[in-house]
């Protein structure tokens, strides 16, 4: 077994590391698995926006949202897999639910989670990154040097919430039209709307039919 020192080992008993924040070994690390994974990586956004909310004990119980406990529980068994069979995983939580997420990966049921999880703080009921600057367009500017600094290139992307439509424009003016949580990092971070990187869309992505919808209106486009 490699002896890993002292301070070594606390890091790794933290559960997540903030992306805006990692040290140079651990962004040495992260730089490397990304390479491993050819540029891919998983990000989600607001994964648990109903859960901290307190809503957990109504959509548990609804056939409708089945897509939240879903997406909660396929993430849990995510990150307990080993690094070496899943991309690096990024999470865009807002800042005053991080606590929260730190907790719950900490008691993650599916097993130890991976100490190479990281997580992204964003402002409430928004997924813009909680950074400094004079507008959106240049905080997410910020994020995506980030990621491409650490050699992005495709992002796997999933969460809550997404709104699609053909009818309307969002701020790209590229069709089609994408809103809420996750359609607004998709517009920031997409090179098929104002970004730099291969986006798909996962099947954790909630509602599913926004996302068939996206995927049709794409291909259409």
């Amino acid at each position: 077994m490699e002896f890993k020192p002292k301070q070594e080992l606390i890091k790794t008993l933290n559960y997540g590391h903030d992306f805006f924040n990692l040290d140079a070994s651990e962004t040495e690390r992260l730089k490397n698995r990304v390479e491993k994974w050819h540029g891919l990586v998983r990000i989600f956004v607001h994964p648990m926006y109903e859960k901290w909310r307190g809503n957990e004990e109504q959509y548990a119980n609804d056939p409708k949202e089945v897509k939240l406990v879903q997406i909660e529980q396929v993430l849990a068994k995510l990150l307990a897999m080993p690094k070496e069979k899943t991309p690096p995983i990024i999470i865009m939580e807002e800042a005053v639910y991080v606590s929260k997420l730190q907790g719950w990966l900490k008691e993650n049921l599916a097993g130890l989670s991976q100490g190479g999880v990281y997580f992204v703080k964003t402002i409430p009921n928004s997924p813009t990154p909680q950074l400094e600057g004079e507008n959106n367009r240049e905080v997410w500017d910020k994020l995506i040097k980030a990621l491409d600094d650490c050699g992005v290139k495709k992002i796997l992307m999933g969460g809550m919430r997404l709104e699609v439509s053909s009818y309307k424009h969002d701020w790209t003016l590229k069709n089609p039209y994408v809103s809420r949580c996750v359609g607004i990092a998709l517009s920031y971070l997409s090179k098929d709307k104002a970004g730099k990187f291969e986006v798909e869309l996962s099947g954790l992505t909630d509602p599913g039919s926004e996302r068939i919808r996206y995927n049709s209106l794409k291909q259409k486009s």
